[in-house]
């Protein structure tokens, strides 16, 4: 293989496909980028068994061939060339010279055999969504992933397509996001019902710019894969095998108090009371009375604060206590001026939702005041 690109072209193929490698890596080549020719692009690959993703760059092709190089050493090579043309050529011994003016590196490769196969996939179960609106909804879900590997099926998001909409739940079993990004440009076949880990989910996440969010991308599935193609870059994860829990039966159908309250206000107060939050059993509670919301934060023996908040409010005292963290998380992806609180009684299910947003909600569990 001997091709010529530019290095602005070539850092970004790199930094497209680089960030999903591990560090600790099964097989040699699993810690290495596959590139390959392909008509008058270059086509870069990366994977760790899990989730693939594969992109492509103009070239100039000299001469066709493969090759594939450690990740991390191409990058910080890459990263440090000036913005000149690059000239890659691959000898017989798997060996790379990378020459960049009169700069000249040579880099060990291993072959592209070694280099696990991601798949392509065809048309059947495929439908499309604008970037902004999967961006917005992996956002107001993945927070509330489970980090227990135990749970297996918690570690990834549920997508669902009902009525052509598209619908994304994510719980760890104390907490619970749940978005409907509404009808879909294209729409699929079958229902769908699949688990999507969460780091397929981040890397698509970064993959969308700030300026693609009204650009267009295909969603693919097969049994057991997904596909997500953002631009010339190409995702592929497989989906988490199980049955996700009935999210339905979690959220509460009734509440007797609705709390309207200032979103930044709120997040706020929630931080700072944290600072003081006991660490063994993390939890700041929540006073209703008179037309104001006491929160409060305490640490035994270390100290306590507490802060006030106007809010419209004349029914009885009222306290319930929460993770502060559980209710940062989700403050801080609603845009909205103003939420709403919806309560039933100190040991029940709290919701959260966005003031005028019927699509989003999050319930969270109390905790023992």
């Amino acid at each position: 293989m001997k091709i010529i690109c530019s290095q602005a072209e070539l850092l970004k193929g790199v930094q497209s496909v680089q960030s999903i490698i591990s560090n600790r890596v099964s097989l040699p080549v699993l810690a290495n980028i596959l590139l390959e020719t392909q008509k008058d692009k270059l086509k870069l690959a990366a994977t760790d068994l899990e989730v693939g993703i594969k992109t492509e760059i103009a070239t100039e092709i000299l001469k066709e061939g493969s090759i594939t190089l450690p990740a991390k050493m191409l990058f910080d090579i890459v990263r440090e060339l000036p913005n000149q043309d690059i000239q890659l050529e691959v000898t017989p011994e798997y060996k790379v010279i990378l020459t960049c003016g009169k700069i000249v590196f040579k880099i060990m490769g291993l072959p592209k055999d070694e280099f696990p196969i991601i798949p392509d996939f065809k048309e059947e179960n495929a439908f499309d969504i604008p970037m902004g609106t999967l961006k917005n909804m992996i956002q107001k879900t993945i927070f509330a992933i489970s980090n227990d590997e135990t749970r297996y099926v918690l570690t990834g998001v549920l997508l669902q397509t009902s009525n052509n909409n598209l619908e994304m739940v994510a719980t760890d079993g104390r907490r619970l996001a749940y978005i409907n990004g509404g009808k879909l440009n294209k729409g699929t076949k079958n229902k769908l019902d699949v688990i999507v880990p969460s780091k397929a989910l981040r890397e698509i996440n970064r993959l969308i710019g700030d300026d693609d969010e009204k650009k267009i991308i295909k969603i693919e599935l097969t049994e057991n894969q997904i596909s997500y193609k953002v631009g010339a870059t190409t995702l592929v994860s497989r989906l988490i095998e199980g049955k996700f829990p009935n999210y339905k039966q979690v959220i509460p159908k009734e509440h007797s108090l609705d709390l309207v309250l200032d979103t930044a206000k709120f997040l706020s107060a929630i931080k700072r009371m944290s600072l003081v939050a006991a660490e063994k059993a993390e939890s700041i509670k929540l006073e209703l009375a008179d037309n104001k919301a006491v929160i409060s934060g305490m640490a035994q023996g270390l100290g306590e604060a507490q802060e006030e908040i106007e809010i419209e409010y004349k029914g009885n005292k009222f306290e319930v206590a929460y993770n502060p963290k559980y209710l940062i998380e989700v403050l801080k992806n609603i845009s909205t001026p103003n939420i709403i609180l919806e309560l039933s009684n100190p040991m029940s299910p709290g919701v959260i939702k966005p003031q005028s947003d019927e699509e989003y909600l999050y319930v969270i569990m109390p905790m023992r005041l």
